[in-house]
């Protein structure tokens, strides 16, 4: 059985892969010239992906069609990054990105005009993205030399929403559908507790609005899975708990229980997976899922257990335990 999709990819997709979403972002971010030409009304979802495999892991990506006005068509292609750096090379890769796109197009209907890609970046790294989002900004050319060889090159521009330099203010002004403010908000705020703590109190203002209907429920599902794996791992697993307690409320307690038994399942798929490593991703993953307290000395224990069947009894453990002893307890203890 395939693992799971990585938490974050699964959350991107979750919310920008259905169209009402993806569209409130693309009318916030795409030049009125250009949506002057696209009706973002018909977007639809393509199929696929088309990041290197050994890359997937830094990037997920989803291609969209859409009718252009005049009756044609046209691709929008957008690349969410979630790395925590700057990606300098990030153009050279649009563009290997964007050929994938147009081959794919010529295999299908060989021989047919291609139609416009149009590249757009969501980046949410903690600081400002450090270069102008262009092709040029990756060649070593001077500005009168660029000048002279610019008919000859792929000199293309991209869409940036870099959300890094953004308060979380700023973020839960946006004009975008709420789902989607709500997703941003906990890409700004992953992997760095203060952030979170900065964005609950709009996160919870945002979910206050929300109807308990099943998309918005299996959304946030998905938006706790993904804060739970991957918010500030160097913080106590009791304190992002309480700070998503905090965003959810009283009504908000069972999805969160819902992320934990998702956590559960994937933690037991990767320790299935990938042996003795996953085995012990999948301990650490369960136990974030039942809110459990670790010691320093029981981290320490699993990261030094090389020994499958012993691993394999901690995850089988983990999965119900209320406290660090039910996890390590002995081979003969019921």
């Amino acid at each position: 059985m395939p693992s799971p999709p990585p938490p974050h990819d699964a959350l991107f997709k979750a919310c920008f892969g259905q169209p009402d979403l993806a569209r409130s972002e693309l009318t916030l971010l795409l030049p009125p010239a250009v949506q002057e030409h696209v009706d973002l009304g018909t977007l639809e979802v393509c199929p696929g992906s088309f990041v290197d495999e050994e890359l997937r892991h830094g990037h997920t990506d989803l291609l969209y069609t859409a009718r252009l006005r005049d009756g044609g068509r046209a691709f929008l292609y957008i690349l969410y990054e979630h790395q925590s750096t700057f990606d300098r090379r990030m153009p050279l890769r649009l563009l290997k990105y964007m050929l994938r796109v147009w081959e794919q197009c010529e295999r299908d209907q060989p021989g047919r005009k291609l139609p416009v890609v149009l590249p757009v970046v969501l980046h949410h790294g903690r600081g400002r993205w450090a270069a102008a989002p262009e092709f040029a900004s990756v060649l070593e050319a001077s500005p009168e030399w660029l000048a002279a060889v610019g008919p000859f090159q792929p000199l293309f521009r991209f869409v940036l929403d870099d959300l890094g330099p953004l308060t979380p203010e700023q973020l839960a002004a946006r004009e975008l559908h709420a789902l989607a403010r709500l997703v941003e908000l906990a890409l700004w705020a992953a992997r760095s507790v203060s952030r979170l703590r900065a964005a609950a109190p709009h996160m919870q203002a945002i979910l206050a609005t929300l109807p308990r209907d099943a998309r918005a429920r299996l959304l946030l599902t998905q938006l706790y899975v993904y804060l739970l794996r991957d918010a500030a791992p160097e913080v106590e697993d009791r304190e992002v708990r309480a700070i998503l307690d905090q965003i959810a409320g009283p009504h908000g307690q069972e999805d969160i229980m819902n992320a934990g038994e998702r956590l559960i399942e994937q933690g037991r798929a990767e320790g299935l997976e990938r042996g003795a490593d996953g085995l012990r991703a999948g301990i650490a993953t369960a136990i974030v899922a039942r809110s459990v307290a670790l010691s320093e000395a029981g981290r320490a224990r699993i990261a030094s257990c090389s020994d499958i069947d012993t691993l394999t009894r901690w995850l089988g453990r983990a999965v119900t335990a209320t406290s660090e002893a039910e996890v390590f307890a002995s081979v003969g203890t019921p």
